[in-house]
């Protein structure tokens, strides 16, 4: 799907808080651009795109919205076997594999707001990881599976947070007056890449996996968005 600015998230209040001057009015406009691509379908590569990681008889989880409200589905990769997961009046979107393959993490508002949640493949054990009034999503699984990468705008800006994977100790990694979101783990778990506005528009940025030396991968004035690591050649091996 071609970028479209004149296309709007269908959830007005996921749109981070603009803050002055060109970069809120920036932000704005391609934060709800990417929950709207997000929400029909065209995420990004990785855990994110919801492709299962068990190989063999792999399931693909997604998003849809075929039973009046979006809903965590889950279908093999030849598309058969489609089957819904949750089942609750609000939304569930933005579903994330656990490295395993036996869990998923999610997006939901089922509880007033949008929080991250999980469950087991099978839609089976439901629960809630978060509890703010903000908003909470974008999880991205640690390669070991001990961790959840995730945005959150708790602090009055979206920023990326980590937590263990059973919703402790949550922790602030990036902290600036502008927006970072949609966090990415390198295959090895020592990085993490990540989308931010702090310089004025859509750029691509790394830091390390405790939030420490942050830098900017990329430097112009269009969009980039969406970082999906290379998988890594083999057992034990590194992407440079």
């Amino acid at each position: 799907m071609p970028l479209d600015p004149d296309r709007r998230s269908r959830r007005a209040r996921w749109r981070p808080r603009r803050g002055g001057g060109q970069a809120g009015r920036g932000a704005g406009l391609a934060f709800a651009l990417l929950l709207a691509l997000l929400l029909l379908g065209d995420s990004a590569a990785g855990t994110r795109s919801g492709a299962s990681p068990t190989g063999a008889g792999a399931k693909i989880a997604f998003t849809s919205g075929r039973d009046g409200n979006y809903e965590i589905y889950v279908m093999n990769t030849d598309g058969s076997g489609q089957r819904r997961l949750t089942r609750n009046r609000a939304l569930d979107a933005v579903p994330a594999w656990s490295p395993d393959g036996r869990r998923i993490a999610f997006g939901s508002e089922r509880d007033g707001n949008l929080e991250m949640y999980v469950m087991n493949a099978d839609g089976s054990g439901q629960r809630r990881l978060t509890r703010n009034r903000a908003d909470d999503n974008f999880p991205a699984w640690s390669p070991d599976g001990r961790r959840i990468a995730f945005g959150s705008d708790r602090d009055g800006d979206w920023d990326i947070y980590v937590m263990n994977a059973d919703g402790s100790r949550q922790r602030r990694l990036t902290r600036n007056r502008e927006d970072d979101f949609l966090p990415a783990w390198s295959p090895d778990g020592r990085r993490i890449a990540f989308d931010s506005v702090r310089d004025f528009n859509w750029d691509i940025y790394v830091m390390n996996a405790d939030g420490s030396r942050q830098r900017s991968l990329t430097r112009n004035p269009t969009v980039d968005y969406g970082p999906a690591w290379q998988p890594a050649p083999g057992r034990g091996g590194r992407v440079p």
